[in-house]
């Protein structure tokens, strides 16, 4: 079964007259959220995610998250892939990625393929990196993987559908009516 992919064309931040990432006011960024230290095996590291994301007991299954755009359920075999590439350690960044999930500075409506859509979070910090949460839609809102990233790369994860933002848009001189 060949991979789903994201239907190129969907209007992006640019389209939308969004401010670029790169250089975005600090007023606009949130503080930086401390990362956890790395784990030292694959088993550590979902340990890890299971007790920030909230997992208080092994015999917890699932839970669900308030996020701006309802509740997120987060299964504990979900996050499995997160980690799966040591070398990332993503574990590090689960406090991000939880602030983000809950007051996410953009989400994105991304269109598929195969028909679906996905959800993604886009987390802005007053820090080196910010933060990507996808968020599946099946029976639900799920939460699927999250990603540390630069804000160059995270502007490329801002198309689709702009369906909440944080923030209202900046008002240029031109739109003012001034030149």
């Amino acid at each position: 079964m060949p991979p789903i992919k994201e239907i190129k064309g969907q209007p992006t931040w640019v389209d939308y007259g969004l401010p670029d990432l790169r250089t975005l006011e600090r007023e606009m960024r949130s503080s930086a959220v401390d990362e956890v230290e790395a784990a030292d095996s694959h088993e550590a590291a979902i340990a890890l995610v299971a007790q920030y994301l909230g997992f208080v007991n092994p015999a917890i299954l699932s839970l669900t998250i308030e996020t701006p755009m309802g509740l997120v359920t987060v299964d504990r075999k979900s996050f499995y892939h997160i980690v799966e590439k040591r070398a990332d350690a993503r574990e590090r960044y689960v406090k991000m990625a939880m602030d983000t999930l809950t007051g996410p500075f953009e989400v994105w409506k991304v269109e598929y393929d195969d028909g679906s859509y996905r959800l993604a979070f886009i987390g802005a910090y007053e820090a080196k990196r910010q933060m990507l949460v996808i968020v599946a839609v099946r029976d639900g809102l799920l939460f699927w993987n999250f990603m540390q990233t630069d804000a160059k790369s995270l502007n490329k994860h801002r198309h689709g559908e702009l369906q909440h933002q944080r923030y209202k848009p900046l008002i240029t001189d031109k739109e003012k009516g001034q030149s």
